[in-house]
């Protein structure tokens, strides 16, 4: 007896040494003693030079750790390429994943490759941007167009509902940011006062936001707003300099820890929606891991959707008529923290 328990301890020490070197356990005995198996996801970004991913990939490392026997495969184009990360994709169909996770650079060159790994049996899910003509599983993320109605409603409040506005926006054609700036410009009809005078693209780069950004302001030295429907030009130093604060009023979208909060802190934006950018990857990853033991997705509509929601970020919620609508910066910074935490010491494979 005592040999038998000695044997138990090793193997305890050898499966409790093997997951602190890996970003997931190996197999460990279940509770008929049948080892399990471990499943190999990938989770593929738009591209690797956005800071926002990082936070989904974080939520995805920090589920896998919870679920122990899923190994996590993280990769994307270094930039914004709808062919790369096309062929990104086709290569872990190649290598048989046990399930897909992506944000779809362009939904429709994507679609081709989701249909051909679902008809080989993959499990393939979308986040943050989707392929919603494409036999993808499920699409986990905010409503775009009711974020981008959102959008256009705070920034109409803002400047009291007349002036000149300006959408930015990434790369053209990404479903999400197609359907945001629908929402930014429907929710903006009820106000006839207020004008949108152009919509630039930055291609999801930060620096080409900024130019952008500054030669707008050149152009329309009265502009009364921006409607920024993703983050990018908050993620530098110099982004929104071209912009008086307080006087050219910003409703963007990415609050993370950094730049944007220092954005926020200082007055240049008054709103900002934050999305769920952990649980890009961790619910991914628990979708992904249901899918691939035949099980379904109870919390998705008919058409697969799983609604993430947002916050509403601010300075300072108490300040606003309805503040139980928004979350204050400094709170939502105690949540960030947390989340991140979850992801401490774990790692991703390629």
């Amino acid at each position: 007896m005592r040999s038998q328990l000695c044997w138990l301890g090793l193997i305890l020490i050898i499966a409790l040494a093997g997951c602190s070197r890996k970003g997931a356990a190996p197999p460990s005995p279940s509770q008929s003693g049948t080892p399990q198996r471990t499943f190999r996801f990938a989770i593929i970004p738009k591209q690797l030079d956005n800071p926002v991913f990082n936070y989904a990939k974080m939520g995805a490392l920090g589920a896998a750790a919870k679920l122990g026997n899923v190994e996590i495969y993280w990769n994307a184009p270094e930039t914004n390429d709808e062919a790369k990360q096309a062929q990104i994709f086709e290569t872990y169909v190649r290598q048989k994943v046990d399930g897909i996770a992506v944000s779809c650079v362009n939904a429709e060159i994507m679609r081709r490759v989701i249909d051909k790994a679902v008809e080989q049996g993959i499990p393939v899910v979308t986040w943050d941007s989707d392929s919603p003509k494409s036999k993808r599983q499920a699409f986990f993320g905010m409503d775009d167009y009711e974020a981008g109605k959102t959008i256009g409603e705070e920034l109409a409040k803002l400047i009291d509902g007349k002036g000149k506005v300006a959408i930015l926006s990434g790369v053209q054609g990404a479903q999400n940011l197609t359907m945001r700036i629908q929402g930014v410009q429907d929710a903006l009809k009820a106000y006839p006062n207020i004008r949108i005078v152009t919509t630039v693209y930055c291609n999801d780069d930060a620096t080409r936001a900024e130019s952008l950004i500054n030669s707008v302001m050149q152009q329309h030295p009265d502009l009364a707003g921006w409607a920024m429907v993703g983050g990018w030009p908050l993620f530098t130093k110099t982004g929104l300099s071209g912009i008086k604060p307080g006087v050219t009023k910003v409703v963007a979208v990415d609050p993370l820890e950094g730049n944007p909060w220092t954005w926020i802190e200082k007055g240049y934006v008054q709103v900002c929606i934050g999305q769920k950018v952990f649980d890009w990857g961790a619910k991914s990853v628990e979708m992904l891991y249901n899918l691939a033991q035949g099980k379904g997705i109870p919390q998705a509509d008919e058409k697969g959707f799983v609604n993430s929601g947002l916050d509403i970020v601010v300075p300072d919620r108490t300040k606003f008529k309805d503040p139980s609508r928004y979350i204050s910066l400094e709170d939502y910074k105690k949540m960030f923290e947390q989340r991140k935490q979850e992801a401490q010491g774990i790692e991703a494979k390629q």
